[in-house]
């Protein structure tokens, strides 16, 4: 029996011990720079992953799957997300972002600060980020830039000073846009931008050359809907891989017209409905 006793204990520490050794290897290999667009359905979610090993959650999904996603990409052990940012508060980018806050420890929550007081979850989503332990809220209210490791964020939307044909309730043009350079790749996050705020973004930055806008891959608008992604938008893009997050829905995404308008610009689509997670790096 003792002898039982000492094989298994010693069975126990060899398993704690590998498990730490494992743990110890794997957080400290090398850190690789990549954007991964998750597949959650209908609906938008990317995690961008830095070579310091920050992370960067951009948008949700509609509800809990977005756990799953991400537990098959990051380790078992890995509960901390440095930044969540949700793009604006329509609940297929935002409605998942309250599980991640139960999942995750997150330091960083990034908005737009649009409210919709009326609706029960995005008041709960309310509660939580405000609840989240030791996290700081940044309300993207102007253009800014920032640095993380060797990579530079620049935000663009909201703006102030853009001229936008909206009213103060729309949602979608008051996403968060912001462009990502890493090396000398760019990458333009546009949430659910809609053609008011293409056109705002054009005339602001586009006069003649457009090395604001420019990117190598386009996150295109609204799933792909019909009141995105213009032909004029897209020239001045000219993006060579265009991701599009899309699932099964009742509205048309993505439409016919759009993925023509990606067509002529000679831009690779990416669909997570067809090819799932879509990892570029």
């Amino acid at each position: 029996m003792r002898k039982k006793i000492i094989i298994f204990l010693a069975a126990g520490i060899l398993i704690v011990g590998g498990l730490f050794l494992y743990i110890y290897l794997d957080s400290h290999r090398p850190k690789h720079f990549s954007v991964t667009f998750l597949n959650i359905g209908q609906g938008d979610s990317a995690l961008i992953k830095f070579e310091n090993g920050q992370k960067m959650l951009v948008d949700c999904g509609p509800n809990k799957i977005v756990l799953s996603r991400l537990g098959r990409i990051l380790p078992f052990y890995d509960r901390t997300i440095d930044y969540v940012l949700a793009t604006h508060p329509d609940l297929d980018h935002y409605g998942g972002c309250v599980d991640v806050l139960r999942r995750y420890k997150v330091k960083t929550i990034i908005i737009n600060g649009r409210e919709k007081t009326n609706d029960p979850y995005w008041q709960e989503w309310n509660k939580a980020m405000r609840e989240e332990p030791g996290a700081t809220i940044v309300t993207m209210a102007s253009p800014t830039s920032w640095n993380i490791a060797s990579d530079t964020l620049h935000f663009i939307s909201p703006d102030p000073s853009l001229l936008l044909s909206v009213g103060p309730a729309d949602s979608n043009n008051y996403s968060i846009v912001f462009k990502l350079t890493h090396d000398r790749e760019s990458f333009l996050f546009t949430g659910d931008m809609e053609l008011p705020l293409e056109n705002a973004l054009l005339a602001k930055y586009c006069t003649s050359l457009c090395s604001a806008l420019h990117a190598d891959t386009l996150k295109v608008g609204h799933h792909g809907s019909e009141s995105s992604s213009s032909e004029n938008f897209l020239s001045f893009i000219q993006p060579k891989q265009a991701v599009i997050s899309v699932g099964r829905n009742r509205y048309g995404h993505p439409s016919r017209r759009v993925l023509k308008h990606l067509e002529r610009v000679g831009a690779e689509i990416l669909r997570t409905d067809q090819l799932g997670n879509i990892r570029l790096e």
